[in-house]
């Protein structure tokens, strides 16, 4: 048994509270907690106690799938708070050869069993088949992940598939026609560098496609990664029609813009790209309106070669997940725009509901013992050159963090 002292949980107020820990599940909480058996007493008097860090977006390094990258991004996402994630099946090989799904859901779920698996949808890169939905769900994956834009016929047939197997959709909604190259937002800082520009119709056409059949299909869908306001607009109006329509915006879309990118910082080019000042602001605006479902930290890391190139040519991504909590709390907490209540909806409470999992995402008596210290007083400057925070401030430290496995 573990025995937290005094510690403030986030969302339960200001009153510090003792945490046990037994079995990997969380047995009491309350004030002068006695027991016998405690094997290590932890005092964390001017600490937060926030629940484990649950996201539904995460690549791997180079979007290579191998043991290795797996491994370390495992244990970059327990250093970052993380204790669940859905990894992108955006991924070299293509995870499409039904042996292979069997097999490397069986490794995953006994190497790493916080880790979700999603499976794209469509099973070659040409992306004209659809994938093995039934032998999917008999292996215990339930999560479908496409881009929108495809053959409009594959992604009504997507939606019936998942309707039937009572799947997730997860959807990453653009338009490469609309697109037209573009590689960073349409706006000052694209026409300034003479880049060719991403216009923001082209999310929220799409959105407004897929809204539809979402509602029109019964079919829970996750509108990955949104930077727009018209978009998030969108789903939380269709929302109201059908409440299983989850909007996920990235945390680099509040705290930064394209003004990142100046200078042809290939380190802040993302997909989606950073919009402009006024997005950013619109977007925190629907964040403070309850429109915003679930936050990511859209951990994409690339290696150096892919990144130290021409604009035009680097790879989007970003490798920022060891200091995901940090920036939630540097850029939103502390600025005043939510509370720690609303942020542990946002990125641990809210990303369990949407998977369904009932025993983790807060801090409550009989939930898994997950549960991160984490320290507000400390602010720290970010050194790595390869993150667009370069040069800034962040605020708030991860001490120790308990999971569950």
């Amino acid at each position: 048994m573990v025995l937290i002292k005094n510690v403030v949980i986030a969302g339960l107020g200001d009153d510090k509270q003792d945490i046990l820990l037994s079995d990997g599940k969380i047995k009491s909480i309350g004030k002068s907690l006695e027991q016998d058996s405690i094997e290590e007493v932890v005092e964390a008097d001017g600490l937060v106690a926030f629940p484990g860090i649950v996201d539904l977006n995460v690549r791997i390094q180079d979007d290579s799938l191998n043991i290795t990258n797996l491994q370390n991004l495992y244990t970059a996402t327990k250093k970052g708070g993380v204790s669940h994630f859905v990894l992108s099946p955006r991924t070299k090989p293509l995870i499409e050869n039904q042996t292979f799904k069997a097999l490397l859901a069986g490794k995953l779920k006994e190497d790493f069993p916080n880790l979700e698996l999603a499976i794209k949808a469509l099973k070659n890169i040409e992306c004209t088949k659809l994938n093995s939905i039934a032998t999917m769900v008999k292996n215990g994956i339930s999560i479908v992940q496409e881009n929108s834009d495809i053959n409009g016929n594959l992604l009504r047939r997507i939606y019936e598939y998942s309707k039937m197997h009572q799947n997730l959709f997860f959807v990453f909604c653009e338009n490469k026609i609309l697109n037209d190259s573009g590689v960073m937002n349409e706006g000052e800082v694209s026409f300034k560098l003479g880049l060719p520009g991403i216009s923001k119709i082209g999310e929220i056409s799409e959105v407004a496609k897929v809204a539809q059949m979402s509602m029109h299909y019964d079919v829970p869908t996750l509108f990955q990664a949104l930077s727009t306001r018209r978009a998030v607009n969108l789903v939380a109006d269709a929302k109201k029609r059908f409440n299983q329509l989850y909007a996920e915006v990235s945390i680099h879309h509040l705290a930064l813009d394209e003004r990142a990118c100046d200078g042809f910082n290939t380190y802040a080019k993302i997909n989606p790209p950073l919009r402009n000042s006024q997005d950013k602001d619109e977007l925190i605006e629907k964040l403070k309106e309850g429109k915003i479902d679930t936050l990511t930290a859209l951990h994409s890391p690339k290696s150096v070669v892919y990144k130290d190139v021409a604009f035009c040519e680097a790879m989007y991504g970003i490798d920022i997940i060891e200091d995901y909590l940090s920036l939630c709390y540097t850029y939103l907490v502390k600025e005043g725009h939510i509370s720690w209540s609303k942020l542990s909806e946002l990125i641990s409470k809210n990303p369990a509901k949407i998977l369904n999992k009932k025993s983790i995402g807060a801090i409550k008596e009989g939930f898994d013992a997950n549960i991160i210290l984490f320290d507000p007083s400390i602010g720290y400057e970010v050194k790595r050159k390869t993150s667009p925070y370069v040069g800034k401030t962040l605020y708030g430290k991860i001490i120790r963090h308990f999971f569950a496995n």
